[in-house]
This record gives C-alpha cells, structure tokens and sequence, in this order.
C-alpha cells in the first residue's frame, strides 16, 4: 500500500467513525479513489467520487471539511447520471476490502471504470487506465464486451470519438464502427 492509500483508507475509517448507523450505508466509489483503492495503489488522487452519496457522508468528508482537510483528500458527491457505463454497473461492482462498521463501498469492475473515463479522457484519466494496463488489469476483448452493453453512451458521437482514440493509445489497436457493429482491428 502507497502513502496516498493509506491516507484514504484512514480517511475512510475516520469517516466511518463519525457516523452511528446501524445498518452499513452502501457506497459506491468510481474515478481515480477506485482505481488507487482496488486496482493500482501506485496512482494517486485528489478525491474520492461516490455515486449519489447521503448528504451527512459529504458534509462530513466533503471538501473544505475538517477532516478533509487534515487529510488532503476529500468526497466528492456525483449523480449516477454522470457516470457513462452501462445501467447494469452495479452488477459488476464488487467490495472493497477494508475494516468499516457503518459503510459498505463498493467498486465497479475495471472496465466499467475506464467506460466512465471514457466521457471525459483527459490526461489524468490515461495515466489511470494505463496504470490498471501495465498490471495486466485490462484486456481489449472484455473492455469490447462492457462497451458493446453501453449502449446509451456511444450514441454519443464524442464518446465514440474518445473510445477509438483510448484503443489506439492503450492497445494499439482500431475500432471501427461499422452497421452499429463494435470491431477492433490490427
């Protein structure tokens, strides 16, 4: 575990230790938070974005809040709306492992991850998903599955856009978009 890891998980606990539920609030974490927690520990983040999150989880730990500020991350509340995967995401989502008592975080699976940085692709979204590539996390034909059931998202035409030009950057490969048909080639 890096130091920003750890300095995420121990916000995540100290999070955890203001609330008193009794039941686990299911949390789920997408973005760079998901990609240091779960898949690389080498990558590095300023937030951590939870989809639709209760109010009292952002103003505990949302940014410009004390605990935030003692420990230079902080929540960052968005709509599931903004996430560019398919509907079905949360299927594909699995726990993340840490000791918590009154939060549950769950993790979209990798390409699920990189389909929502897809919308956006800035530079910071290509070091992550070249990050999850370099430990072999990712694979062009399950990336191609995920992205044939995101339907919705490649109406987009930008989006389409992003996906040919994240395939040729991270696999070197083409994708074509041919009779509504998804195809990579050499």
């Amino acid at each position: 575990m890096t130091v920003q890891s750890k300095q995420i998980v121990a916000f995540l606990k100290e999070l955890d230790n203001q609330l008193s539920n009794k039941t686990p609030l299911l949390l789920y974490l997408i973005g760079g938070g998901a990609v240091t927690l779960a898949y690389d520990p080498e990558n590095r983040t300023a937030d951590l974005d939870f989809i639709d999150p209760p109010d009292r989880i952002a103003q505990i730990g949302g940014e410009g809040s004390s605990l935030a500020q003692r420990y230079h991350i902080y929540v960052s509340a968005l709509a599931e709306i903004n996430f560019s995967v398919p509907s079905d995401w949360k299927k594909y989502c699995h726990p993340l492992d840490i000791q918590l008592h009154h939060l549950k975080i769950m993790i979209p699976c990798v390409e699920d991850i990189v389909l929502g940085k897809i919308a956006r692709l800035e530079p910071k979204d290509f070091e992550d998903i070249f990050g999850m590539k370099d430990k072999r996390l990712l694979e062009p034909q399950k990336l191609l599955r995920r992205l044939r059931d995101n339907k919705k998202e490649l109406l987009n035409t930008g989006y389409r856009q992003n996906t040919k030009l994240l395939f040729q950057e991270v696999f070197q490969k083409r994708l074509s978009f041919k009779n509504g048909e998804l195809k990579i080639s050499a």
